[in-house]
């Protein structure tokens, strides 16, 4: 938080550098460098609108609100525009604004921050910190700064932008159920957002293991029919044909998309990869038939008979497999329950999070085993783990047991 706590300071001094320097000198000429100033930065306000409506970052009704919304601007500051007097004659009233600025802004805004906070702001520079890798182990921090904006918009439901930042925050952290319950609050705010409809979609696919059937399907359905054009729920359209079966489908909503988005961008690259797999089915009547044993794994999993005391029946159990590859996300998950156990288990292609990188592209994969009362896809404090590392596609013998406690 030191990082904030500068930035705070210095956006005081420059703050205090504009207010203060033109008490102090001759006011003659404010009137039409203000004006000036305003030209050009409602000019590059006008461009940026053209530039985001060019990249579909906006819709036209956005362009239209947006451009209304800097034309009245525009006319409020043209009827501020006429100079004042009084202070030009006298000085000392110059010298002693600017005093009492210099003291009474810092104080004024460490108190408020103090008193209310910005736990929003705090949240979304937090977790882009997170993603870029550069606050490793302060999970924790992240983990308070969300709690804090999940407190305040408990006492300010009807902060739509609070309840996005939130729901983000949670996909971060991998607790999707609740990811979709504050997507859920954004879109009563806010309904008929194709963007917020694509996003819950993602989040409720995520919570309910990969699964875009349903009512993650509707969601997406929504979307599209509000802007056939989405990116986000093409991109999802597609990946739910793809899991059914329906791959003219699939095929059809990612050419879609892809004639969307910017050539060479990680996107368009992400759904060209999607394209290339549907080739490989096209040419192959049974794609994934080949050698099916040596394409996944198997074997036992159990609990530790010293922590069965810990566990209730209904308790959520994941099975899953990772690889150094794709880092934290699994590329098959199984799930099952404690009044399951102890139980077999095999992890193949069938399972995949992810048609991009289904177990068999891989040959050594880490197995891992976890126990959890939330149900939450994160690890949480008091879960039951276990692993088996550098276990090679095609055994089926593995022995996995949760036989520790996270803390």
């Amino acid at each position: 938080m030191t990082a904030l706590w500068l930035a705070a300071v210095a956006l005081l001094v420059l703050a205090l550098l504009f207010v203060v320097p033109p008490l102090l000198g001759p006011s003659a000429a404010r009137p039409l460098a203000r004006a000036d100033a305003v030209r050009r930065l409602h000019a590059d306000q006008l461009a940026r609108i053209e530039k985001d409506f060019e990249s579909h970052a906006l819709s036209a009704q956005d362009r239209a609100q947006a451009i209304d919304e800097l034309q009245r601007q525009v006319l409020d500051e043209a009827l501020q525009s006429t100079p004042r007097a009084g202070l030009a004659c006298r000085p000392w009233m110059g010298w002693g604004v600017a005093g009492i600025l210099s003291v009474a802004l810092p104080a004024a805004a460490l108190l408020l921050y103090l008193q209310v906070g910005n736990p929003m702001a705090a949240a979304s520079q937090m977790l882009a910190a997170e993603r870029s890798g550069s606050h490793e182990g302060e999970g924790g921090e992240v983990e308070t700064v969300v709690g804090r904006l999940a407190a305040r918009l408990r006492t300010q439901p009807g902060d739509v932008e609070g309840w996005i930042v939130l729901a983000r925050s949670y996909e971060y952290l991998q607790r999707y159920d609740d990811a979709v319950v504050a997507y859920q609050k954004a879109m009563a705010l806010a309904p008929n957002q194709p963007q917020l409809l694509a996003d819950y979609a993602d989040a409720l696919a995520s919570a309910r293991d990969g699964d875009l059937g349903g009512p993650v399907q509707a969601a997406i359905d929504a979307a599209l029919a509000i802007d056939a054009d989405h990116p986000k729920a093409l991109a999802l359209a597609g990946m739910a044909a793809f899991k059914r079966g329906d791959l003219p489908q699939a095929r059809q909503r990612w050419e879609h998309v892809l004639a969307l988005l910017p050539p060479g961008s990680e996107a368009a690259q992400k759904i060209g990869a999607n394209l290339a797999e549907l080739d490989a089915a096209k040419q192959s009547a049974a794609p994934r038939a080949f050698d099916p044993v040596r394409k996944r794994v198997g074997g036992t999993v159990s609990i530790a008979t010293s922590l069965r005391e810990k566990t209730s029946p209904q308790d959520t159990v994941f099975v899953l497999a990772r690889s150094a590859a794709t880092g934290r996300m699994p590329v098959a998950i199984l799930r099952l329950q404690v009044k399951d156990l102890p139980a077999k288990f095999v992890l193949d292609d069938s399972l995949a999070m992810s048609p991009d990188s289904p177990i068999s592209r891989f040959d050594v994969v880490t197995i891992e085993v976890r126990v959890t009362r939330s149900g939450q896809a994160a690890p949480q404090p008091g879960d039951l783990s276990g692993s088996v590392a550098d276990v090679a596609l095609g055994h089926e013998a593995v022995v996995l047991e949760a036989d520790q406690v996270i803390r």
